[in-house]
């Protein structure tokens, strides 16, 4: 029954957005702040906010994934252990990738966006075709 509770999770932003922010505990205020930021900045992006861990929700990461071509788990974990678990459970976009930092030393929103600017490039790159040298 937890694995269903989509009430235990928060989500922020247009579920089509193809960029997205998945973050947990101390960093939900900092994430929220970069989703902002980076939507004022013009980025399509959304966030989720789990408020529970395990057992995973995997139907709630599959329909937050399902638009989603790049994006960061947010984590202040030395080696990015809820991207991890999300992993073994769901499949995840090939653009996911933890932004993981061990220590006292905490994420800005402004960091978060910089990362997240540098994965709105990359899409764009990806889109456009591969010009033939001649």
């Amino acid at each position: 029954p937890l694995k269903g509770r989509a009430d235990l999770f928060v989500t922020e932003g247009p579920g089509n957005a193809p960029l997205a922010i998945v973050a947990w505990g101390s960093l939900s205020g900092i994430t929220m702040e970069a989703l902002q930021l980076a939507r004022e900045a013009g980025l399509q992006v959304k966030a989720l906010i789990p408020r529970l861990l395990y057992p995973v929700a995997e139907e709630v990461y599959r329909d937050f994934f399902a638009s989603v071509q790049r994006g960061l788990v947010v984590e202040q974990s030395h080696q990015g252990q809820l991207y991890r678990l999300i992993r073994m459970y769901v499949e995840v976009p090939k653009g996911l990738e933890p932004f993981a930092r061990s220590g006292s030393n905490p994420f800005s929103p402004v960091e978060i966006v910089e990362r997240l600017r540098a994965q709105a490039r990359a899409i764009l790159e990806e889109r456009q075709p591969v010009s033939q040298a001649e």
